[in-house]
């Protein structure tokens, strides 16, 4: 709880210094975990300068936690972008690289007290992740294709692992079901 505390008080510092932009328009595509999905964020949590990040999100118990990867005007968002787009064609290094990125932010973060459970997910994402390879790739390579030719993506749906490039935003939103937890990597197009 404390963890998710100073998260939104580092997003309310950060927000109060961000300057008007593509990645601010608050919409629910952009790095959120609202876990009622409505027409207005009305629960969880969002972070509006983000360009990337992970979320894990309960939604039994709306509960969020959001890792920020990348901030508004540093290169990290593009570092992140490249490599998705030079793994594309490549399911097993598209997978290592997603773990990698989870695991730098989601699989070693500290779990609540009374959420003993998020241990077990975490143990089962990166199996996961390997055997949605196909689908990933897959994912990556409709968000490259609708920020070069605007391409529509109608997403993928496949029970654990599901996929969504916003309409409004062009953010990816690829998003691994373990349990009742769900781990989303978030990222913005390029500018």
């Amino acid at each position: 709880m404390i963890r998710f505390v100073v998260a939104g008080v580092f997003a309310i510092a950060m927000l109060s210094r961000t300057v008007p932009s593509m990645a601010a328009d608050p919409t629910q595509e952009k790095c959120t975990c609202d876990l009622v999905r409505e027409n207005v964020l009305d629960n969880g949590a969002s972070v509006r300068n983000a360009t990337a990040c992970w979320s894990t999100e309960d939604p039994d118990r709306q509960w969020c936690d959001i890792s920020v990867q990348a901030i508004e005007g540093d290169t990290r968002q593009q570092t992140i972008v490249n490599e998705l787009v030079r793994l594309q064609n490549d399911p097993e290094g598209m997978t290592a690289f997603l773990q990698q990125q989870a695991e730098e932010s989601v699989l070693s973060n500290e779990t609540p007290a009374n959420m003993e459970y998020l241990n077990q997910a975490r143990a089962e994402l990166p199996a996961l992740m390997k055997a949605s390879d196909k689908l990933s790739a897959a994912c990556v390579e409709g968000f490259i294709r609708y920020q070069e030719k605007k391409e529509f993506f109608k997403g993928i749906d496949e029970g654990v692992f599901s996929c969504r490039i916003g309409e409004a935003t062009g953010w990816l939103r690829m998003s691994f079901q373990v349990g009742n937890v769900r781990f989303v990597f978030m990222v913005a197009p390029n500018a």
